[in-house]
């Protein structure tokens, strides 16, 4: 028997295919003959004719049935599926379908045969034929409940990872369609507390409707998973039962949410990590739906985390032209090849050209923007990571590329009289604790002036806080460290954070700049601010992992490493004065001062003389100087 399924489990799918046809080749012609002429005629003749020549005299009755049924199950694609989901609501319904066929049209080629028309002998006809098409159905199952058991035995599923589908619906029952193909996950139940499911099943599944059912089922099974199929769920009763569900220490993944799968219906199916809109206290952002029609842009830093997103959703909007400016090479290949597959797949037609530069690199960014007159650019290119640009041997280099950088930009705008330019801020630039938020700031001020000293083109800055899964992003983090099995390090207990997504942020943009006026300063609504600690507890609870608060018990540590060079306990998005609000209202506009055109550029000299040296205290105090609030960490 071992022999046998090892054979079957290591077939082609077309040499499993052949097989499974042989075997309802089979099936219908042992039903044909116990139930159909051969053994009636045998009885009926007290064998005195052999089962050889009564098949030969109605072997059409065989046949033609046979080649119906056949035609009808390759048409209704009844084989595509093979014997995994032969329990789906289609298989089941395709294979009745199927089996009356054959019953039926045995018994017509019968009737036609034999030219009898009589009442009693119709009904017998009609008797048998329905016995056949009965006895063929139940054939049916037994051959593909015996492939199953052969090919999939019962000892590899009892040892496959154990999952509560949460959710009866559609959804959870398309969800366990799915995960029948997987050989390593066994289902083990429904749950849903819908009153009409109370004692019901799903494909011989039981539904769990009670709260009790949850804590012995995670008791029961150590490695119990839950997987969310509730896509349709609004965000806050979502979240609701996801935290009731931390309790159990359980790991919960999820379809993706209804949005998604509406965008994308391939999407239904898959089970992912929750996502962090799960998790964080806030409101979801739609995306935009500003349209670009006949309109050229460029982005700079394309290939970053928010460049590429922007430009993701720009591509939505139909644009006329857009101009991929990036640095990095592999960055510009990888954001280049994903837009011209979504391009073909949704068969867009706007023009998409990926270009190597240096946003420091005012004549290069000043040809671009001319030889393909663009109208709109979005400044995505700065760099980020606090640590990195805080030591010492980096920090010119954050200035060059995040103040000289963005006063190449504004210049070469003007210069080739791009209508609009909207330039990408943070939440570090408000009285920042180290050089990259002063440098931030100072590029804010500098964009400002810009504004205030042209009449052609529009400036305005988004400012906004942390992104989650960008690059460097704690979340990724949190969940490769507890992946490994810790320790999970925080760098203070007490840190708070602003969270948003990469999409949100985008979209957010990409309003922001539809409400410019000129000079505006932008800052996004990211909610209530989360704790770090908070955050990296919650998600090794619901990776299925207990949080070890010493050496000695059992789970993932929490580690306290310390703040690192330049970071705050916490962030701030407002400098001074009042927001002010737009047309969205997670959107609002802040009133800032700045020093004027004379004062920059005498402070943009003396740095640029700094950088020639790496003269860190030379850069440090201009920028104490210039930008409000800026103290070191450290001091």
């Amino acid at each position: 028997m071992k022999n046998i399924a090892f054979i079957l489990r290591n077939l082609s799918r077309n040499k499993k295919l052949a097989v499974i046809i042989f075997a309802d080749f089979c099936t219908a012609f042992l039903c044909w003959i116990v139930f159909g002429p051969p053994l009636t005629f045998l009885i009926a003749t007290n064998f005195s004719i052999t089962l050889n020549e009564i098949i030969y005299e109605n072997i059409l009755s065989f046949l033609i049935p046979i080649l119906l049924l056949f035609l009808y199950f390759v048409a209704s694609g009844f084989y595509r599926s093979l014997m995994k989901f032969f329990d789906s609501k289609d298989s089941i319904f395709r294979a009745l379908i199927g089996s009356f066929i054959f019953g039926f049209s045995w018994g017509f080629v019968y009737l036609f045969q034999y030219d009898v028309i009589r009442t009693d002998f119709l009904t017998t006809v009609f008797l048998q034929s329905l016995l056949l098409s009965s006895v063929f159905y139940a054939f049916l199952q037994i051959s593909r409940d015996i492939a199953r058991l052969l090919i999939y035995p019962l000892t590899e599923r009892l040892d496959a990872k154990p999952v509560l589908i949460y959710g009866a619906g559609s959804a959870g029952n398309e969800l366990y369609q799915s995960l029948r193909q997987n050989a390593k996950i066994r289902v083990i139940g429904f749950f849903d507390n819908s009153f009409k499911l109370k004692g019901a099943s799903i494909n011989n599944i039981k539904i769990y409707g009670k709260e009790k059912n949850l804590r012995k089922l995670t008791k029961k099974h150590k490695d119990l998973e839950i997987y969310l199929a509730i896509p349709s769920l609004d965000i806050s009763k979502r979240r609701k039962i996801i935290r009731s569900l931390e309790k159990y220490k359980v790991a919960v993944r999820s379809m993706p949410a209804l949005h998604e799968v509406i965008a994308d219906e391939k999407k239904m199916a898959e089970i992912q990590d929750l996502s962090i809109d799960d998790i964080l206290p806030r409101s979801r952002v739609r995306k935009s739906n500003i349209s670009f029609d006949g309109s050229s842009i460029l982005i700079t830093g394309a290939g970053g985390s928010i460049g590429s997103e922007i430009v993701r959703q720009i591509l939505a909007g139909n644009p006329k032209k857009i101009v991929l400016y990036e640095f990095s090479e592999i960055n510009l290949y990888s954001i280049e090849s994903e837009i011209n597959a979504i391009k073909q797949t949704k068969n867009i037609s706007s023009e998409v050209i990926g270009i190597l530069g240096d946003v420091k690199d005012t004549k290069r960014l000043g040809d671009i923007l001319s030889s393909h007159n663009i109208d709109i650019l979005y400044h995505a290119a700065a760099y980020k990571h606090v640590p990195i640009v805080e030591y010492y041997e980096n920090i010119s280099e954050g200035i060059k590329n995040n103040i000289f950088g963005t006063k190449s930009v504004c210049e070469a705008a003007i210069k080739f009289n791009i209508k609009k330019v909207v330039v990408i801020s943070t939440d570090k630039a408000v009285r920042p604790t180290n050089v990259m938020g002063a440098s931030k700031r100072f590029s804010e001020m500098l964009v400002q002036s810009f504004d205030k000293n042209n009449e052609g083109t529009k400036f305005c800055m988004v400012r906004f806080g942390n992104v989650i899964n960008s690059s460097g992003s704690v979340i990724p983090l949190f969940r490769k460290q507890i992946s490994e099995g810790g320790p999970v390090t925080i760098t203070h207990k007490n840190v708070t954070r602003f969270f948003m997504t990469i999409a949100e942020a985008s979209s957010l943009v990409i309003q922001a700049g539809e409400y410019a006026e000129g000079g505006d300063v932008f800052i996004l609504d990211m909610g209530e601010q989360v704790k770090i600690l908070d955050l990296a507890e919650r998600l090794i609870y619901l990776s299925g992992r207990n949080v070890s608060y010493d050496n000695d018990s059992e789970g993932i540590q929490i580690q306290e490493v310390g703040l690192r060079p330049g970071e705050k306990l916490y962030e701030e998005l407002l400098i001074s004065g009042k927001e002010l609000s737009t047309p969205n209202n997670k959107i609002f506009k802040s009133n800032e001062n700045f020093p004027t055109k004379e004062v920059l550029d005498k402070a943009i000299l003396i740095l640029h003389e700094a950088t020639k040296d790496n003269d860190v205290k030379k850069i440090k105090d201009v920028l104490i100087e210039h930008v409000e609030g800026f103290k070191e960490a450290n001091d």
